[in-house]
């Protein structure tokens, strides 16, 4: 007999690089079928005027999180299906076509059940992950399609995996194998490993933005100010990757390399944030930039200009 101890301390099946045997497939499986019955009760189906998609709830008065593309705008009335086929009317909150995350809340006072979200950073490159949605839209006889993969790609707003993906599909959830919602359907191919999603990590870091501002849409983009840094996010934290000629950052000095810490004192963990402020300003509008460069921390107040605009 294995004394319990070593069984307690063996690395499970999803953890090793690559399955083992037979054996490490059927318990990645188990695994599996143990957080589902508890997962599948909060994917939805949301219905629009123009098509479907899907959805997870994530706090117990009925917040939805979704893709942006699916809710279009702030302020749209939506139908969300729960799994049991039960219809409620919602309204979609804020959301961003930068990283294509978006929210919705139910219009109830009923309280349902949610999956929780994974912390940030939990997840990782070759990580054991599946996929939920209602493919096509809801059909109470199929249910739910569930696919299993590994996650192969994960850079600032966006996450890959071989987890296949159909119409209907989008902004439906990705779990880890413990049963926490690590990312939201976005992209779709037709090649197997070509399906992309955005990490939760997106959310948190714009949770307030999403929850009580105007939807982030490509005009919005397009009319607000322009800062000019091409940038992403790197073990040091965002740091500059290119600079646009001509533009505000290049004349205030602002270097390729530099490390971005904060946007008028508000600390940046994502590109996407950086973003969202500046695209909420006007052209003419300035902000202070806080960077770090050789190990020295400077700031510098940027006027911005507008997308258009010649120097």
């Amino acid at each position: 007999m294995i004394p319990v101890s070593l069984l307690s301390s063996a690395i499970k099946a999803w953890e090793k690089e690559s399955p083992s045997g037979y054996e490490d497939l059927l318990e990645i499986e188990a695994q599996i079928a143990t957080t589902f019955d508890r997962t599948k009760q909060a994917v939805v189906s949301i219905e629009t005027n123009d098509g479907a998609g899907s959805g997870v709830i994530v706090s117990a008065d009925g917040l939805v999180l979704t893709a942006a593309h699916v809710i279009g705008k702030r302020g749209k009335k939506l139908t969300v299906i729960l799994h049991d086929g039960k219809k409620f009317s919602a309204l979609s909150l804020g959301g961003s076509v930068f990283s294509d995350a978006g929210m919705l809340r139910m219009d109830t006072n009923e309280t349902f059940g949610f999956a929780s979200l994974a912390e940030v950073k939990e997840s990782k490159l070759a990580d054991w992950c599946y996929a939920l949605g209602h493919p096509n839209g809801f059909n109470e006889s199929r249910g739910q399609v569930l696919r299993v993969g590994r996650i192969i790609g994960k850079q600032d707003e966006t996450m890959q995996t071989d987890c296949r993906l159909l119409g209907g599909d989008s902004g439906g959830p990705l779990f880890n194998l413990k049963g926490q919602v690590i990312g939201i359907h976005s992209r779709i191919s037709q090649l197997p490993d070509e399906n992309f999603h955005i990490p939760t990590e997106t959310f948190l870091s714009n949770w307030d933005f999403f929850m009580n501002e105007e939807f982030l849409s490509d005009k919005k983009l397009a009319d607000g100010g322009f800062l000019g840094v091409a940038s992403s996010w790197t073990e040091d934290g965002l740091t500059i990757l290119a600079i646009v000629p001509q533009s505000p950052a290049e004349k205030y000095g602002l270097q390729k390399g530099d490390l971005l810490i904060s946007i008028d004192g508000i600390a940046l963990d994502s590109r996407e944030k950086l973003a969202i402020y500046v695209a909420t300003k006007l052209p003419g509008d300035s902000v202070v930039i806080e960077f770090q460069r050789d190990e020295r921390t400077m700031s510098v107040k940027v006027p911005l200009i507008s997308r258009n605009q010649k120097e």
